[in-house]
C-alpha cells in the first residue's frame, strides 16, 4: 500500500465512512446551509449548494396609489419621494411612513407655463422646479410652499449638479451647477429661510458656455479628487456632446466670484469634447458609486450616457490628470438590442430606449412599454418585462434614489418600483468565462462556486505553463490531492510540486496529523534534492556573471545557481521553522543526513532544541567555540553534565564562564568534569585556576554549602604549588563558625601540605587553642600566637595560661628582658609577678625596677579604691538602720467616726485593720472579703490558722482564772509555798502568747498583705462581674 493510499484511507476515516467522488451530482437540501460554513474536505467533495431556489434578479411592482392628477414629473432621493402633477401640485411621501402623502401647492402665475421637470438633491430636503416658460421654484423639505427664484427667472434648467459636501446638519445646498437649456453652465448656492422677503438663492452665476444656444446641458456632474479637496473634476453632455474639465477651485467668495469660476476659465478657448452622431432630445447621464449612503458616498467609479448610437459608457479613474486630460478609461459604446418587429415580418428593429439607470453589472432601459436589464459583463439581455399601460397612459421615465438604491418607472396615471435582489449572483460566471479570475472570487457566494473558479483557472495555467501559480491555485482547490501531484511529476515540474505540497499542508486541519506528517516529509526530501542539484549545477558551471550587471545575473551560470541555491536554503529552513512540529524527528535526521546536509542537520537540531546532537557534532570536529556557544544556549542541566568534561579538559576557561552563566546547574556533579581539568597542562587564557575560579563563584555568591564542594576547593587551595597560604586562609576565614568542610580533613590535608598558617587556624576553629599557639610557637610566628591566645574571649583563665605560654617562650627563647617587658604590654591578663618566675636567676632588677614600681603603685591606688568602696557600703548599712528605726515607728490616726469600708459600722467595735492608703476593715470583714478572691490554697492555711488560734486561746494554760481557782492557787500556796510553780506558770503563758502572735502574724501576712480595694487584688478582679451570683436577688428588684 502506497503513501497516498494511507493518506486517502485516514482522511475517510476522519471524515466519515462514505467517500463523494469530485464532479459528482451531489447536493445540499433545498434549504441551504442551516447557517453553517461548508467544509472542503481533502477527498475533493464540496457542497455546492445549487439546489437552492433562486429569486429572479429583477422584477417590476406595481404602487398601489390613486393619482388625482396626470403626472409629469417624479424624483426620489434619501426615501423621499416627491410627484409633480399637471395641476401645479407636488405631492410629498415619505417612503418610511407611505400612508402619510404631503400635498403642496406651487405658486404661480398663468403666465408661468406648465411644469418641465424637477430636480431633488441626495439629501432629499432640497426640490427646484422649472417651467417650460423659464420660472423656477424652490422648496424646502419643512415648508408647505414653494416659493419663486427671482433669480433663475427666465432660466429653462435641463440638468444640476449637487454637491455631495452637503450635509443633515447644513440646511444649504453648498455649491451647486446648473445646465439650462440653452447651453450655458451657472453656479449658485441656496440657503432656505423663512423670511418672506429673503432670497434663498446668495448668487447665481454663469461660470460657462458651450457656445451653441441650441444645445440644453442634458446631464452635469462633478466630483472631488480623493488625494486633493481643490482639485475637481466636472462632466456634462449635451445630446450629442460629452465634456470634461479638470482643474482647481478658486475660494469661494459668495457673490464676488464663483467657486468653480477658475476651473471653467481653462476651457474658455478650444475645449474639447466627444461627439456622438445621432441626436437625442432626452440624453441622460447617470453614475455609480460602490458606496452610497448619504454619510459615507464614495466617488463615482463608472458612468453611462444614454445617446443616439447607443449607450456610452466607461470607468472614472482619478490620478494626476491636469487641465486637458480625462478620467474616462476603458470606454464603450453599447449599442441598442435589436428585437423581431411586432408585424410578423422577422425583420429586427432597433427601439432607443426613453430612459436608462445604471446599477453595478447592469443598464436598465426604459421603453415605452416595457422595461430591459442588459449585463454589462457580457452585453447580453437578462431581463425584460412588459408595463401594463392602459388607454391613455404613457410611460414618462425612470427615477433613481441614488442614496438608497431603489429604482422607479412612471408613467402618466401609475408609478412601479423596479426591484432588484441579489444583483451578483451569476457575476462570478461571467467573470470566469472571461477568465477575470480574481473578480470572480470577490463575488463568489458560497465554497462550491470558489471552487469552480479555482478549478478552472489552475487548469488554465497549468496549460499555460505556468506551474508554480497553477500550484497555488490547485492548493486552493478540490481537486485530488494524488491527480494534481501525479500531473507535476509526470511533467517533471518538481518546483510546481514543492509549492503546491506547501500551499496544501498551509490548509490541512489540526486534527490531520498522519496527512501533516506526509506532506511536510516529502517536502524535506524535495528541498534536499532540489539544494543538492542546484550545488551540482554551480560546481559543474564554467561561465561566469556578465561584468558591470550583479542584478541581472545570467542563467546557467555559477553565480546564478549560487543565488538560487540561497533562496531554496532560505526556503528550506523557513519551512522548518514553520512545519518541525509536523515532522517524525528521526525521520527527518535520517534524511537530512543520508544526504550530507551538516548546516541543515544542525539547522533542524537547533531548531528543535535537541543541543545533544549539535554539541556532538561540534565535539567531534573538535570546535570548542561554537560547541560553547550552542551549550549556553541549552537550559538542560544534564546536557552540562555530559558534554562538560571533555569542554573542561579542552576549553577550561570558556567553559566555567558558560557554567557560571547557568544558574541552575548542581556543582556535585560537575566534580567529575574538574577531576580532568590540569591546571598545568593547559596554556590559559587567565594564570588562574579555573577549577578554583568556578568553585569559588559558586561558594561566595551562590552561598553553595555542599560539604563535599567546600572540601574539594579546600583540597584545590591547600595543593597549589605556591608558598603563599592567602587564598586558603581567606576561604577558610570566610567559612565563619558554621564551616562546611570537615575539620578533621583539612587538618591533615594542611598538615601534609605543610600549611602552617591554615593549621593554626582550624585548630582555633575546632577550639584547640593551645595546639594552636604551640603549633604557631613552633613556627616561631609569635603575631599568629598572640592572636589565637585572644580567641577564647569567655575563659580568661585559658587566655591567660595561652599568653603565660607565650611569654615563656619569649623569655626563654629570646632570652631578652625588655622584648619580654614589652611583650608583656599587649596583654591585659598578664603583671610583672606573674612572669617573673620565668626569669633566670643572675638577672639584675635594675633592668625591670620601673615595671616593678608601676605595679607597686597600681596596687596602692586598688587599695585606695577598696577602701572608698568600703566607706560608702559603711555608710549604706547606716543609712538602712536609721530606716527601719523610722519604720518602727510608724503610726496612722484613726478617729472615732471611722468606718470599716466593707459593712460600714464603726471600726472601734471590733478587732480591725489601717492600712497606709487610709482604708480600714474589720479583721473578720477583711477575711471574707479575702476569701472571694484568695487561691484555695491560701484559704485553706487562713482556716487552720484560725482553728490553731482558736485551740490555743481555749486552752486550760491560757484560759482566764476564775474565783474557785483563783482560791485554791492562794490557798496552794499559803500551804506548799514554793517559787517554781509560780515560775512554770509564767513560762507557759509566755509560751502560748508568743505561739498565737506568730500565728496571727501569718495571718496578717495573708489577709492584710495590700489593701483589697486599691491594691493588685483589685486589679486582677477587673474581668469580675459588679454584681456576684449572692447579690442576685439586689439584681432582680432592679427589673421593670
Amino acid at each position: 500500500m502506497s503513501l497516498l493510499d494511507d493518506y486517502m484511507e485516514s482522511s475517510e476515516a476522519a471524515h466519515g465512512t462514505s467517500t463523494v467522488q469530485y464532479g459528482a451530482d451531489t447536493y445540499t437540501p433545498t434549504n441551504g446551509f442551516d447557517g453553517l460554513d461548508n467544509v472542503r474536505l481533502e477527498t475533493g467533495y464540496v457542497s455546492t449548494g445549487f439546489g437552492q431556489i433562486e429569486e429572479p434578479i429583477f422584477g417590476i411592482d406595481y404602487v398601489q396609489f390613486q393619482m388625482p392628477a396626470k403626472l409629469v414629473d417624479m424624483a426620489v432621493s434619501n426615501n423621499i419621494l416627491i410627484v409633480a402633477l399637471d395641476t401645479f401640485r407636488l405631492l410629498r411621501i415619505d417612503l418610511d411612513n407611505p400612508l402619510e402623502v404631503e400635498e403642496i401647492e406651487i405658486s404661480r402665475k398663468p403666465s408661468d407655463g406648465k411644469v418641465k421637470k424637477i430636480f431633488f438633491d441626495p439629501t432629499g430636503r432640497h426640490l427646484i422646479i422649472t417651467t417650460d416658460h423659464g420660472e423656477n421654484y424652490y422648496l424646502y423639505e419643512r415648508w408647505r410652499k414653494t416659493k419663486q427664484l427671482p433669480k433663475f427667472k427666465g432660466v429653462v434648467i435641463t440638468s444640476i449638479a449637487w454637491n455631495k459636501q452637503a450635509t443633515l446638519t447644513d440646511p444649504s445646498t453648498k455649491e451647486i451647477l446648473i445646465g439650462t437649456k440653452n447651453g450655458l453652465i451657472y453656479e449658485t448656492c441656496l440657503e432656505p429661510t423663512d423670511e418672506y422677503f429673503r432670497r434663498e438663492e446668495k448668487y447665481f452665476k454663469q461660470v460657462y458656455s458651450i457656445h451653441e444656444s441650441t444645445m440644453p446641458v442634458t446631464g452635469l456632474y462633478f466630483e472631488q479628487f480623493p488625494v486633493n479637496n481643490r482639485k475637481y473634476f466636472v462632466m456634462a453632455t449635451t445630446t450629442t456632446r460629452i465634456y470634461q474639465f479638470i482643474g482647481f477651485i478658486g475660494p469661494n467668495n459668495r457673490g464676488e466670484r464663483a467657486m468653480f469660476e477658475n476651473l471653467f476659465s481653462k476651457y474658455d478657448v478650444n475645449p474639447g469634447y466627444q461627439e456622438l452622431p445621432g441626436e437625442l432630445p432626452h440624453s441622460e447621464l447617470h453614475f455609480f458609486s460602490r458606496f452610497h449612503e448619504l454619510q459615507q458616498q464614495g466617488i463615482a467609479e463608472s458612468f453611462a450616457w444614454l445617446t443616439g448610437p447607443g449607450i456610452y459608457h466607461g470607468a472614472l479613474v482619478y490620478g494626476s490628470q491636469n487641465v486637458g486630460d480625462s478620467v474616462v478609461d476603458n470606454v464603450q459604446l453599447l449599442q441598442y438590442p435589436a428585437t423581431p418587429s411586432d408585424d410578423d415580418s422577422g425583420k429586427l428593429v432597433t427601439e432607443i430606449p426613453i430612459s436608462v439607470a445604471l446599477t453595478e453589472f447592469h443598464f436598465v432601459l426604459l421603453y415605452k412599454d416595457r422595461v430591459r436589464a442588459i449585463c454589462q459583463l457580457n452585453d447580453q439581455i437578462v431581463y425584460e418585462e412588459m408595463i401594463p399601460i392602459g388607454q391613455g397612459e404613457t410611460v414618462i421615465s425612470m427615477a433613481v434614489d441614488d442614496i438608497k438604491k431603489t429604482f422607479w418607472v412612471y408613467t402618466t396615471l401609475a408609478m412601479y418600483e423596479l426591484t432588484i435582489h441579489n444583483e451578483e449572483r451569476d457575476v462570478w460566471k461571467l467573470y470566469l468565462e472571461k477568465k477575470r479570475y480574481n473578480s470572480a472570487l470577490r463575488y463568489c457566494k458560497d465554497p462550491a462556486q470558489k471552487d469552480k473558479v479555482f478549478t478552472a483557472q489552475a487548469k488554465d495555467y497549468f496549460g499555460q505553463r505556468r506551474y508554480k501559480m497553477s500550484a497555488e491555485i490547485f492548493a486552493d482547490s478540490t481537486v485530488p490531492f494524488e491527480e494534481v501531484t501525479l500531473m507535476f511529476v509526470e511533467k517533471g515540474e518538481v518546483d510546481a510540486l514543492r509549492v503546491y505540497l506547501t500551499n496544501k499542508l498551509n490548509r490541512l486541519r489540526k486534527n490531520d496529523q498522519t496527512q501533516k506528517t506526509i506532506v511536510a516529509t516529502w517536502l524535506v526530501e524535495i528541498y534536499l534534492s532540489k539544494l543538492n542539484e542546484l550545488e551540482d549545477l554551480a560546481s559543474s558551471a564554467h561561465c561566469s556573471p556578465i561584468p558591470n550587471e550583479p542584478t541581472n545575473l545570467v542563467p546557467n551560470t555559477e553565480a546564478y545557481f549560487l543565488e538560487q541555491l540561497d533562496e531554496v536554503r532560505d526556503e528550506f529552513k523557513s519551512f522548518l521553522e514553520s512545519y518541525n512540529g509536523n515532522l517524525h524527528r528521526p525521520t527527518t535526521y535520517k534524511l537530512i543526513a543520508s544526504q550530507g546536509r551538516n548546516d541543515e542537520f544542525l539547522f533542524f537540531a537547533s531548531l528543535i532544541g535537541d543541543y545533544d546532537k549539535v554539541i556532538s557534532h561540534w565535539i567531534t570536529e573538535k570546535n570548542w567555540a561554537k560547541a560553547l556557544t550552542v551549550l549556553s544556549k541549552e537550559a538542560d542541566p544534564d546536557v552540562f553534565y555530559k558534554f562538560s568534561p571533555v569542554l573542561m579538559e579542552n576549553d577550561p576557561y570558556e567553559t566555567v564562564n558558560v557554567w557560571m552563566r547557568q544558574s541552575n546547574l548542581n556543582p556535585r556533579q560537575l566534580i567529575p568534569a574538574l577531576l580532568r581539568y590540569d591546571h598545568k597542562k593547559l596554556m590559559e587564557k587567565a594564570t588562574q585556576n579555573q577549577a578554583i575560579r568556578y568553585l569559588s563563584h559558586v561558594v561566595t555568591s551562590l552561598n553553595n554549602t555542599d560539604p563535599a564542594i567546600h572540601n574539594f576547593l579546600l583540597t584545590l587551595y591547600a595543593a597549589q604549588k605556591t608558598s603563599d597560604e592567602t587564598a586558603l586562609l581567606t576561604f577558610l576565614k570566610n567559612e565563619g563558625r558554621e564551616m562546611h568542610y570537615n575539620l578533621d580533613y583539612a587538618l591533615r590535608l594542611c598538615t601534609q601540605n605543610g600549611r602552617t598558617q591554615s593549621c593554626v587556624h582550624i585548630y582555633s576553629q575546632m577550639g584547640l587553642y593551645e595546639e594552636a599557639v604551640n603549633l604557631a610557637l613552633k613556627n616561631h610566628d609569635l603575631e599568629l600566637a598572640r592572636i589565637n591566645a585572644d580567641k577564647p574571649e569567655d575563659d580568661d583563665k585559658l587566655r591567660k595560661k595561652l599568653w603565660l605560654t607565650i611569654a615563656k617562650h619569649v623569655v626563654h627563647d629570646n632570652k631578652d628582658i625588655k622584648t619580654a617587658l614589652e611583650f608583656l604590654k599587649q596583654s591585659n591578663l598578664l603583671k610583672i609577678e606573674d612572669i617573673l618566675p620565668f626569669f633566670p636567676d643572675f638577672v639584675l632588677i635594675d633592668d625591670f625596677k620601673e615595671e616593678i614600681c608601676t605595679a607597686l603603685e597600681k596596687y596602692n591606688d586598688t587599695i585606695d579604691d577598696i577602701k572608698i568602696e568600703m566607706d560608702e557600703a559603711t555608710k549604706s548599712g547606716d543609712s538602712i538602720r536609721l530606716d527601719i528605726r523610722e519604720l518602727r515607728s510608724r503610726f496612722a490616726l484613726v478617729n472615732a467616726a471611722d468606718r470599716c469600708y466593707c459593712c460600714n459600722y464603726p471600726l472601734y467595735m471590733r478587732n480591725f485593720y489601717m492600712f497606709p492608703c487610709q482604708h480600714g476593715f474589720h479583721g473578720d470583714c477583711l477575711t471574707d472579703k479575702m476569701y472571694k478572691v484568695l487561691p484555695s490554697r491560701n484559704m485553706k492555711r487562713i482556716r487552720a490558722i484560725q482553728d490553731l488560734i482558736s485551740k490555743e486561746t481555749n486552752s486550760p494554760r491560757s484560759s482566764p482564772v476564775g474565783p474557785t481557782t483563783k482560791f485554791m492557787n492562794t490557798a496552794k500556796n499559803v500551804i506548799f509555798p514554793s517559787d517554781a510553780v509560780i515560775e512554770e506558770s509564767k513560762i507557759d503563758q509566755d509560751l502560748v502568747m508568743g505561739k498565737i502572735e506568730q500565728l496571727r502574724e501569718e495571718l496578717d501576712d495573708i489577709v492584710a498583705s495590700e489593701c483589697v480595694l486599691c491594691g493588685d487584688i483589685m486589679i486582677k478582679s477587673i474581668d469580675q462581674p459588679f454584681i456576684g451570683d449572692e447579690e442576685s436577688d439586689v439584681a432582680t428588684s432592679w427589673a421593670i
